[in-house]
């Protein structure tokens, strides 16, 4: 036990030092979180819409695309079917024949990777677009986005990821930690330590496949071995922090926990197999993102294997003094408690000046990026089921990584959209 609280302990300290000096990097960079609109001068780019059994979502995710501000002439729509079992494929089809700038491919299914390296080789433009087929953009997306190319050392440009019409008591508490998401990685982006390029969306310039090679299945989540990948190289990455691309949520807990089991076991393989970027070579991102994440593991898993140890001792406790007294409510005081039995210990204060600092960052992104007005709503929903829940993922996500657990992803797809 004395062993648990100094884990505790430290790591509730360099949690909180975490948040200041987060907060801090976004306040000393304010000026900065813009790049004015692209207004001529614009070079072709190319979307990459790998998809597997998406006929819900496919459509609009087309529309999105063909909704852009942006010159059609510079622009091309690349959906690559992976083998889908539904009709994914008739529905790009359908949507092709009235728009020549979308290209319809279909392919053996062999994972999101291979589809996106298919849409590679038919594609000559100058900037690389990849979009999840279950996400849409804002049609001003590749105005914002293309001025940080201007940079001729910036290989990639991420976008923010909002929820698409956050309904329901998970999506709420995801659109939560989405919100705080779009901060946490433009201050990434200042410290040069962005760690994923994600699906909703990611551009790339071409020459980076050429450099780096191909996506490859890095472990399932091949937009983590991606970003590492280029890290390696010390390939600059940027954030677009208002450059918006909205993406559906699960809204069953058996979905979300699959998705981020196959996440978190995705970001502990992937950060082994790059286990060379931990360290002073690679700035920021080797001294401080990556060892943050990893020390934010171990504590969630020790803290919550305590909190449980002592949540079930409580329990037994109260429940044999309750029997002891025959659960005899009228023998209970119901004096409430004085501020002297208040607990004052350190742990407690830092945990409190570490949640009021996130929830100062989390309004304030949440005022940038003009997030729902059921923000609040989520907020309460958050405190309450956040915890356990992810949690639970991560553990699930550990077991998986431990013993070396194999899990068919398409499987586990086709078992969500049932």
């Amino acid at each position: 036990m004395i062993i648990v609280s100094i884990l505790i302990y430290a790591a509730s300290f360099v949690g909180l030092y975490i948040v200041i000096f987060f907060l801090a990097t976004f306040f000393e960079n304010r000026r900065h979180l813009y790049r004015p609109l692209l207004q001529s001068n614009y070079p072709s780019v190319a979307f990459l819409v790998p998809c597997y059994n998406e006929e819900k979502t496919i459509a609009k995710t087309i529309k999105s695309l063909l909704s852009l501000n942006y010159p059609k002439e510079k622009l091309s729509i690349l959906i690559i079917d992976d083998g889908s079992r539904d009709d994914s494929y008739q529905i790009a089809r359908q949507l092709q024949k009235k728009n020549p700038i979308i290209q319809v491919y279909h392919k053996e299914n062999g994972g999101k990777y291979t589809a996106l390296n298919h849409g590679l080789e038919q594609t000559k433009a100058e900037f690389i677009a990849t979009l999840d087929a279950d996400s849409v953009v804002d049609s001003e997306v590749l105005k914002i986005m293309i001025p940080y190319f201007s940079d001729p050392n910036t290989k990639a440009v991420t976008s923010s990821i909002k929820i698409y019409q956050p309904k329901g008591l998970l999506r709420h508490v995801q659109n939560i930690e989405y919100i705080l998401g779009i901060a946490l990685r433009k201050v990434q982006s200042f410290l040069g330590s962005i760690n994923v390029t994600p699906g909703p969306m990611t551009i790339f310039r071409r020459e980076v496949f050429a450099e780096i090679g191909n996506y490859r299945l890095g472990h399932n989540t091949e937009d983590f071995e991606m970003a590492l990948r280029m890290q390696k190289h010390n390939f600059q990455i940027e954030n677009a922090i208002n450059a918006y691309v909205y993406t559906v949520a699960p809204n069953r807990l058996g979905v979300l926990y699959r998705q981020r089991k196959r996440w978190y076991q995705g970001i502990l393989r992937n950060g082994w197999d790059y286990r060379s970027l931990f360290g002073k070579k690679h700035g920021n991102l080797g001294l401080f993102v990556l060892p943050a994440t990893l020390l934010g593991i171990i504590f969630l898993l020790v803290s919550s294997s305590y909190f449980l140890f002592r949540f079930v001792k409580m329990s037994l406790t109260s429940f044999s003094s309750w029997r002891a007294i025959g659960f005899d409510l009228s023998q209970i005081d119901p004096t409430w408690p004085s501020w002297f039995f208040v607990n004052s210990r350190a742990l407690t204060i830092i945990s409190v000046f570490s949640i009021l600092l996130t929830l100062i960052l989390l309004f304030i992104t949440k005022r940038i990026s003009s997030s729902s007005s059921k923000f609040n709503r989520g907020l309460i929903l958050t405190a309450l089921f956040y915890f356990p829940v992810y949690t639970a993922c991560w553990f699930g996500a550990v077991y998986t990584v431990l013993f070396n657990r194999k899990t068919d992803w398409a499987k586990e797809k086709e078992k969500d959209l049932k």
